[in-house]
């Protein structure tokens, strides 16, 4: 009996000891599983936070869209050149920044309304050259479409929209139209509520992710009829190997127009870029993102002006060619930080380009309603910021409609240090459409 006991406590003993051993075993197991998974999950979520970069849509353009595309950048560098002759004396015009493919898509969502002359001379500012509506249409509905989508890591939008007085007859072709091709919201507001301007400015806001937070100022006049608005923006990080280190990023002198100097965070690069110069200015650019859209730079030769540079840009296919022509070299690329924002008011500059008739009582925007109208302002708000990350910017462009009773007012080493005014162009690289154009002259 005293055997069977002592025999008894012994197996129990060695169940209890490997009890503990398959205890020790197990807890050992899990947390090596554990870990396995964490580090999983910790690498999935590193692969998250990398952009997966595809290939950019190739926009297929027919004969037509590409006359339209070279017209399109003719529009853009002679837009610029007649702001920067009319803002030369402005000591605040250091920097200029326009959109030129939100100020085309207003101008175009109204110029589906005009007839007869006027629809001419906006087709003339626009640079639409005599393209049948249908055409031009088309190609501002494949613009839209296709830059929307070509790059899932570029961060784009545009969006276009109608409001019209409550209660002001419009003919339903016109509404048509502008949903069809430009996706144009349309809303019918009481403009002489306090509320309406701040239900237009929000529309703003919300569609420039916060960076256009006003648009209308103060209160509605009694004889504006209808705003026609386009929204853009942009926003994209450099694409792999073209961002810059912080760490390079170091206080340099930036030279004005008027000859004084100051304090710039200049970032610093060196890398294969496209690069292309001549008697009148060098250019170089940067991908974003996975190459559908890219930012260019172009600095004036230091015995040529600003100006010049820009009179030599507006001739016919310079702008293009000056793009289609850059081959490869090793850039030591200096481009300061900046933010800046920018207001103006383009009926002065659209009457140099042919628009008069549009703005006094001979209009003909019979097509928008049979009430007379006229377009009584055209203002445009852009922001863009650039730094080693990236780029992003926005603008908003608003056309005042009214009724006629009232006047409406590889090489060897290449150094491109753009420690002085320089242009600077967004664009879509397929069809070389430019979405936002700009002068640094001073930086903030």
């Amino acid at each position: 009996m005293r055997f069977e006991i002592i025999k008894s406590k012994t197996t129990f003993a060695l169940i209890k000891k490997r009890l503990r051993k398959w205890k020790t075993s197990f807890i050992a197991f899990s947390f090596f599983a554990v870990s396995i998974l964490q580090l999983a999950c910790s690498n999935n979520e590193g692969d998250a936070e990398k952009p997966v970069y595809s290939s950019p849509i190739k926009i297929d353009l027919s004969a037509t869209e590409l006359q339209l595309t070279g017209e399109s950048q003719n529009f853009a560098a002679n837009l610029f050149s007649t702001i920067h002759e009319l803002q030369a004396n402005d000591p605040e015009s250091e920097n200029i920044v326009i959109s030129p493919l939100s100020l085309n898509m207003a101008l175009a969502m109204v110029w589906n309304g005009a007839n007869g002359e006027t629809k001419q001379a906006i087709q003339k500012a626009m640079g639409m050259g005599d393209y049948p509506q249908s055409e031009v249409n088309d190609y501002f509905k494949k613009v839209r479409e296709n830059f929307v989508k070509t790059d899932p890591t570029v961060k784009l939008s545009i969006a276009n929209s109608i409001w019209t007085r409550q209660d002001f007859s419009v003919k339903s072709s016109f509404y048509d139209v502008n949903k069809n091709f430009y996706q144009a919201e349309v809303k019918e507001v009481d403009f002489s509520s306090p509320n309406a301007p701040s239900l237009i400015n929000q529309w703003c806001f919300d569609n420039t992710n916060g960076l256009i937070k006003e648009i209308i100022e103060g209160k509605i006049s009694n004889d504006v009829m209808m705003y026609l608005i386009n929204a853009l923006y942009f926003k994209g990080e450099w694409s792999d190997h073209y961002g810059f280190d912080p760490v390079a990023t170091s206080d340099a002198a930036f030279t004005k127009e008027n000859g004084s100097s100051t304090q710039v965070k200049m970032m610093n690069q060196n890398n294969t870029l496209p690069y292309y110069n001549d008697e009148y200015l060098s250019t170089t650019s940067l991908p974003f993102g996975n190459d559908a859209f890219s930012m260019a730079f172009f600095l004036p030769n230091e015995n040529v002006s600003f100006a010049e540079m820009l009179n030599q840009l507006k001739q016919p296919s310079y702008f293009a060619q000056c793009l289609q022509s850059s081959g490869k070299a090793d850039v030591d690329l200096y481009i300061p930080k900046f933010t800046t924002e920018y207001e103006i008011t383009l009926n002065e500059t659209l009457k140099q380009l042919g628009m008069d008739i549009a703005f006094t009582d001979g209009a003909d925007f019979s097509g928008i309603s049979d009430t007379p109208l006229c377009i009584s302002n055209v203002k445009q708000k852009t922001s863009v910021s650039v730094d080693e990350k990236g780029g992003e910017a926005a603008a908003v462009t608003v056309v005042e409609v009214i009724m006629t009773s009232v006047d409406p007012t590889n090489t060897p080493k290449t150094v491109f240090r753009a420690d002085r005014p320089f242009l600077f162009v967004i664009r879509e690289n397929s069809t070389g459409v430019v979405l936002f154009m700009g002068k640094i002259g001073g930086v903030q």
